[in-house]
């Protein structure tokens, strides 16, 4: 990864505003000096990258366009559609179902109704 594919804040040392800076100073660290038991690390934090894509992080810089064939587009429009068939197909049969039962319940409740006001002892 280079600096071209992300925004780079630099290669600056912190200073002594810095939380960070504060932190290494309350623990020991030594301005200009390096991290670690032998004081052998980095000198300067590490940059700061942004990324501005949505790609992940070690991803190609460019993203490589396929090219589709005119018959394969052709095909996937089919299958769509035979796709958008099958849910209409779907749908129509819940509808179906559900309105037949509706249809049962209001019998049930009619039935009801109708023992209700010929037979009101048994119900």
């Amino acid at each position: 990864m280079g600096d071209g594919e992300f925004g780079s804040a630099g290669h600056t040392a912190i200073d002594s505003s810095n939380v960070g800076f504060k932190l290494l100073k309350k623990c020991g660290w030594k301005e200009g000096t390096g991290l670690g038991a032998s004081e052998q690390g980095m000198l300067e934090p590490i940059p700061t990258l942004v990324k501005k894509n949505k790609r992940g992080i070690g991803a190609d810089k460019t993203k490589k366009k396929v090219e589709v064939p005119k018959d394969l587009d052709a095909k996937m429009q089919n299958n769509h559609d035979m796709q958008s068939k099958k849910k209409n197909k779907q749908v129509s049969k819940r509808i179906r179902k559900m309105r037949e039962e509706e249809e049962r319940m209001k019998e049930k409740e009619f039935e009801r109704a109708f023992f209700r006001e010929f037979w009101p002892d048994n119900v």
